[in-house]
């Protein structure tokens, strides 16, 4: 098969996964009309035919963390919804791995390297 047989096939695959996605969450959207998900939560049903249907509802919180921090100054420190997230500096360990031989060495017995999946993406120009 050749590469532009295997990108029109791809295309297609691309094609059929949104619609499937699309008419997913429609489906999801009627049931949820019929079996309402908690605000927060899970909760589960079972239906006349066997099946379980469950549901998760999840809330998602943003905050100015510059006046959450002053609004919550006087609190303990267990009870403040403020925490700090460490993490390697992705940019950072890509320059040094390809720039910086010395420190890569260095550091590389403190870092687990594999490969991510690769995207692909195929264009096709208007009118072709």
């Amino acid at each position: 098969m050749s590469v532009e047989e295997l990108a029109g096939h791809w295309l297609k695959a691309k094609t059929d996964e949104a619609n499937a996605n699309a008419r997913r969450l429609e489906v999801e959207d009627q049931l949820l009309k019929l079996l309402p998900a908690k605000e927060e939560g899970r909760i589960s049903h079972t239906l006349e035919n066997g099946w379980k249907f469950s549901s998760t509802g999840k809330l998602s919180y943003k905050a100015d963390i510059e006046k959450l921090k002053l609004l919550t100054l006087s609190w303990p420190a267990e009870t403040r919804p403020i925490k700090t997230k460490i993490e390697a500096d992705e940019s950072i360990l890509r320059q040094i791995r390809t720039e910086r031989r010395d420190l890569w060495q260095s550091i590389s017995p403190a870092l687990s390297v594999r490969p991510a999946k690769t995207y692909v993406t195929i264009e096709v120009p208007d009118g072709v």
